[in-house]
């Protein structure tokens, strides 16, 4: 049984230190060239979200590579999660990552489908 914060076959995203991360841990630039590489690792951690809404190419750049990718990972089902630091804020039917004084539409990389977990500190979506 996969623990919280870890399905795999769909990204988890997950507030830091309130559920375990995978010690192998990547940034989402190095995320985004695996994903072209097709060399996802079956468990990973990725970090570095909210900096990464900070750059349009590279936001841009990770929702294209995700959904171009996404039925590969289906049939690989890697356990993917997201760890960010911030919170999790409803916007209507969608989520947005809070980062201080910031709000990024978690939509415009993950598509519609987030769905929340347990608490609110923990989003699921397919790939």
């Amino acid at each position: 049984m996969a623990g919280p914060g870890q399905i795999p076959g769909r990204y988890n995203l997950i507030i830091e230190g309130e559920y375990d991360a995978f010690d192998h841990q990547i940034p989402v630039q190095e995320f985004l060239q695996r994903l072209k590489d097709d060399d996802v690792p079956d468990k990973v951690s990725v970090v570095g979200l909210a900096d990464a809404f900070r750059n349009d190419d590279l936001i841009t750049d990770l929702a294209r590579e995700m959904d171009r990718r996404a039925n590969d990972l289906e049939y690989q089902s890697p356990t993917v999660q997201f760890v960010v630091d911030g919170s999790f804020h409803r916007s209507g039917k969608t989520y947005d990552l809070r980062d201080g004084d910031e709000l990024h539409s978690l939509q415009e990389v993950f598509g519609p489908q987030l769905e929340r977990k347990e608490d609110g500190d923990w989003l699921v979506t397919p790939f």
